[in-house]
């Protein structure tokens, strides 16, 4: 709460402390952790639902001979498995191949692992700017 409210929860009283909790807007850690609906903002929604598009429209518009099977939606937050529902069209047992998705998964540190981290000098690497030669 203190990203959001900038107060700590320790000098509120409880019912002050779930009130605010239970208010927190969209996209805050909260939401995201109990992965419920709130968890993402209104535009990370409609940049789903645009991928989503861009998606079925590139499959679509594809050679229907040479096509893989139709594309699944993004997972959205809420569902409770983390996963985007199956589409029944396509059920796994089809013996179709299937894409694989990469995914970032969390590690946790110790903090002595983070102070060892974050102690290492980080610079910045210049790059020369991308020049097109005719």
């Amino acid at each position: 709460m203190r990203r959001v409210y900038g107060l700590s929860v320790y000098e509120l009283d409880p019912l002050e402390a779930a009130a605010l909790a239970v208010n927190l807007p969209a996209g805050s850690l909260v939401w995201q952790r109990l992965d419920v609906p709130a968890a993402w903002t209104l535009d990370q929604y409609l940049m789903a639902a645009r991928i989503d598009q861009m998606n079925m429209w590139m499959w679509g518009n594809a050679d229907p001979k040479k096509r893989g099977p139709q594309p699944e939606p993004l997972p959205r937050p809420g569902n409770g498995s983390g996963h985007a529902v199956a589409n029944p069209s396509n059920p796994e047992d089809s013996g179709e191949a299937t894409r694989r998705t990469r995914t970032i998964k969390p590690m946790a540190l110790t903090v002595a692992e983070l102070d060892e981290f974050m102690s290492r000098d980080f610079t910045d690497v210049e790059t020369k700017p991308f020049t097109h030669n005719e």
